[in-house]
């Protein structure tokens, strides 16, 4: 690999793959899911025999210098190759907003904390195992996911979760402030995830 090191994983991190692709198959798939693991697959083909394997981060992305491109891939999205136009599709493999569906997309609060002192999320087992009817404070920010920052982006709102998907870990609830950014409004439905949530209600924290 003859680019810098641009991930914010560090170079050691474990990741998932395949014995084909250890092997020397291209990656042609690579996924980013939302607990921050990665998944880097060859074709569909040549892996539906494989076995999981666990191989680190700078090893994968050393294979091709075009893996590089992909360091700012975001928590639940995915990538996969297109060998006719020579670049990586990127596409949202999750439920929640997106800023080309929705015109913002929720920050992930766990690394808004590194960065803000006034975000302090409660702990994981809370974050976790939100009842219905809770209040909970997401950050939106309303501008693409790989664009630069600016001021005036991002408004923090209280939404209620209304629902609870056990199956995709995730909650589903209703915006519950009067948003600035005309892309969202009071009421809209959204799903979100436990690394979303900023603060939860003083009288259920």
């Amino acid at each position: 690999m003859t680019t810098a090191w641009k991930f914010h994983d560090a170079p050691n991190t474990a990741c998932f793959t395949t014995t084909e692709v250890l092997n020397g198959a291209p990656i042609v798939h690579v996924s980013h899911d939302y607990e921050g693991d990665w998944q880097f697959y060859g074709a569909s083909d040549a892996t539906a025999s494989s076995s999981a394997k666990i191989a680190s981060l700078a090893a994968l992305i050393g294979t091709n210098d075009l893996l590089a491109d992909l360091h700012d891939l975001p928590y639940g999205w995915s990538a996969h190759w297109n060998a006719g136009a020579g670049n990586w599709e990127r596409f949202k493999d999750h439920p929640f907003p997106s800023f080309a569906e929705q015109g913002y997309y929720l920050e992930d609060a766990i690394w808004l904390a590194q960065y803000l002192t006034d975000i302090q999320p409660p702990p994981a087992a809370v974050r976790d195992a939100l009842p219905i009817g809770a209040y909970v404070k997401l950050v939106f920010r309303f501008a693409a996911e790989e664009g630069a920052r600016a001021d005036g982006q991002c408004e923090r709102m209280w939404v209620r979760v209304t629902g609870i998907d056990e199956e995709e870990g995730c909650y589903t609830g209703t915006i519950e402030n009067d948003p600035q950014h005309l892309a969202a409004r009071y009421g809209d439905l959204i799903a979100f995830h436990p690394v979303h949530v900023a603060d939860l209600a003083r009288e259920q924290a």
